[in-house]
């Protein structure tokens, strides 16, 4: 008989068994990514990942993270979604753990001499964790079995976006994760690389990522229509500014088009690397409005007031920004042939990201046909109340539950 490692029968006083009882499983989880200059996507998803795990009763969740000199916890761990109805959990002192060293020291001694594990740090009173999540970039040093998850490859399918030392480090933490029980990903295209990459097919598993209720404060979206001038349609684009966004491309199409024309283009998120914002949007003049980092309500609020959303990227693992939007009933543009076509489907308009003129057009369809723009919203809507993001968790603990021995 087999038996599921993470379930034990309590045995009744005659000597037989009753009904299955679920233990706890004991999970360390990195939550780093989130103190990083540009935590970007995969920081998000880690933090909420981690969010949803920590509401289960059968998750006993702690967060791994490296030395601060500072107590205070950056916004992603801070804060909660403020929703009404969404997760409520902040993290706070005791469900997470600091390794003694600094973040760049710890990131090389785990790549380089497999130490300091995490098995000691990991806050569960002198019992060790029953599973290490690895939940992006970094691999920690452990025992115990290891989960890890990989977003994407964008670095080998597209290396001239990222820095030679940029790649570097991708290359090392993707050889660490080689050690891994279960590789994570979040899309059926990143399987897929990975399995280019040399990864054994039957250790990936693929948990698609979720997307918060969509709360926005009354009034806001108009007040910051107002508060920059926008008195029309207007294109949204959300993300962290880098090359593989493929931004010049989205300019050069609401450039060049005679019924784009007199449309702004509101970029929300922060600088990334590489790319020269102000002379990449200069091509629009005072249509490209450049609003940079802003909290989750604002991001929320600039969703709402949007007319088209606009993430046109040459690459991604999963695409958070698409199902965002989603979530508000924005109608989307984004990229065929890479993971955000796969989590849009049919309720977006794809485009080949390369084609100027195909991004121009799918544009200029949303805003001039409203029976388009209604449809896509409409559609989008019933897309991403299917992708919360205790839906992930559940994947998870089911990866979790596979590696347990």
């Amino acid at each position: 008989m087999v038996v599921d490692p993470m379930v034990r029968r309590a045995p009744d006083r005659a000597g037989g068994s009753q009904a299955p009882v679920m233990t706890t499983l004991r999970v360390a989880f990195l939550l780093e990514q989130a103190w990083h200059r540009v935590p970007g996507g995969t920081a998000v998803a880690a933090v909420e990942s981690a969010r949803a795990l920590a509401e289960r009763k059968d998750v006993d969740l702690v967060g791994l993270t490296a030395r601060h000199r500072s107590g205070d916890l950056p916004p992603l761990l801070a804060s909660t979604d403020g929703g009404p109805a969404g997760s409520t959990v902040a993290f706070q002192e005791g469900s997470l753990v600091g390794s003694r060293l600094p973040r760049p020291v710890l990131y090389e001694a785990w790549h380089r001499t497999g130490r300091p594990r995490v098995d000691r740090m990991s806050g569960f009173s002198g019992v060790p964790p029953d599973v290490v999540h690895a939940s992006g970039g970094a691999v920690p040093a452990t025992g115990a079995p290891l989960v890890a998850t990989i977003h994407d490859l964008a670095w080998r399918r597209h290396p001239e976006v990222a820095t030679r030392r940029g790649r570097r480090m991708f290359e090392g933490w993707l050889a660490d994760a080689r050690r891994a029980d279960r590789i994570v990903c979040p899309s059926e295209s990143t399987r897929h690389d990975l399995v280019d990459a040399g990864f054994d097919d039957g250790r990936i598993r693929v948990v698609p990522l979720g997307v918060v209720p969509t709360h926005v404060e009354p009034g806001l979206p108009g007040r910051l229509r107002s508060r920059y001038g926008i008195d029309g349609p207007f294109v949204l684009w959300v993300g962290t500014l880098e090359p593989r966004k493929n931004l010049d491309r989205l300019v050069a199409a609401m450039s060049a088009s005679a019924t784009l024309t007199d449309v702004p283009l509101v970029l929300v998120g922060p600088e990334g690397w590489r790319t020269d914002v102000a002379r990449t949007v200069a091509p629009l003049g005072e249509r490209a409005l450049v609003v940079g980092s802003v909290d989750d309500a604002e991001k929320r609020a600039w969703y709402e007031a949007a007319d088209v959303f606009c993430l046109p990227s040459l690459h991604e693992g999963f695409g958070l920004p698409v199902l965002e939007a989603m979530a508000h009933g924005t109608p989307v543009v984004t990229s065929a042939g890479t993971a955000t076509g796969e989590v849009a489907g049919d309720d977006a308009l794809l485009v080949d990201p390369t084609d100027v003129g195909a991004i121009a057009e799918a544009l200029s369809t949303v805003l001039a046909n409203a029976a388009t723009a209604d449809r896509l919203a409409a559609a989008g809507r019933i897309r991403a109340a299917a992708h919360p993001w205790s839906r992930t968790a559940e994947g998870l603990v089911d990866v979790y539950r596979e590696v347990v021995r």
